[in-house]
């Protein structure tokens, strides 16, 4: 059995192509939004929803006879992924790593590199006063600190969670934009001018996170743009393409 974490565009990839080889596996997804995804798909019955822990993850293992965990979590999820690294640990399982492949994002006075959302916040401190934040609901708590010296805009994904807890945590309606991207470079230039950013904060997501089309649409508009570099985990095995962690775990199957 394998035990697929599909955080990601890949990761519904990687089960999707799984599924038709005929593989015995189940995917977890932590919010009803990425379940029903699934069920879109046809494959609601190989997906589980929920959070897990170290010790979480284990039991599923155990329970499940789980003998392969592919991760293919988002690479800013660094806690899922320290988890599902623990409990393959303890319980002997192998794990295969798959990390969106990292761009190269020049260096530009307009562009400021950060390590930690706490200091994209301070960042975003001296910078201009409208904010357009493209980091994920998880992010929203710590800009939200800056209302009232700032104007903070939040693009979140369409789930009822995530809009409330915006709503939740301070953020006015007309500032939330709830879409699924990744969004074009023009779309970005749209959305800039539309709400007059002169901030942007985007996380080095990779291609399927549509960075490159963020930072571009940004400089092309003179806004500064905050980049959180990715959190640095130390992982057993990492591949960089769908293809090899499907040919990965096809040759361990089938040995």
């Amino acid at each position: 059995m394998i035990l697929v974490l599909s955080g990601t565009e890949e990761g519904k990839e990687i089960v999707r192509s799984l599924y038709k080889e005929g593989f015995s596996l189940l995917t977890t997804v932590a919010t009803e939004y990425g379940k029903k995804v699934f069920e879109q798909m046809g494959l609601e019955t190989v997906c589980l929803q929920g959070r897990l822990d170290a010790n979480g993850f284990a039991q599923l293992i155990k329970e499940r006879e789980i003998d392969t965990v592919v991760d293919a979590t988002h690479p800013y999820a660094v806690q899922v992924s320290q988890n599902a690294i623990d409990a393959c640990k303890k319980t002997n399982t192998r794990y295969l790593r798959f990390e969106r492949q990292k761009r190269e994002i020049s260096d530009h006075p307009l562009i400021h590199k950060i390590k930690t959302i706490e200091d994209a916040v301070d960042k975003g401190r001296s910078l201009g006063k409208n904010i357009f934040l493209t980091t994920g609901v998880s992010s929203v708590d710590k800009f939200i600190r800056l209302k009232g010296e700032k104007e903070v805009y939040v693009r979140i994904l369409p789930i009822p969670e995530h809009i409330a807890f915006c709503l939740d945590s301070g953020v006015p309606p007309m500032n939330i934009i709830a879409m699924h991207g990744p969004f074009s470079e023009d779309l970005n230039r749209a959305m800039f001018r539309q709400y007059k950013i002169n901030t942007m904060v985007t996380k080095d997501s990779g291609d399927a996170g549509g960075v490159l089309e963020k930072i571009h649409a940004a400089l092309s508009e003179g806004i500064d743009t905050i980049v959180i570099e990715r959190p640095k985990i130390e992982f057993p095995k990492v591949y960089s393409s769908v293809h090899e962690v499907i040919n990965s775990v096809k040759i361990r199957e089938r040995c």
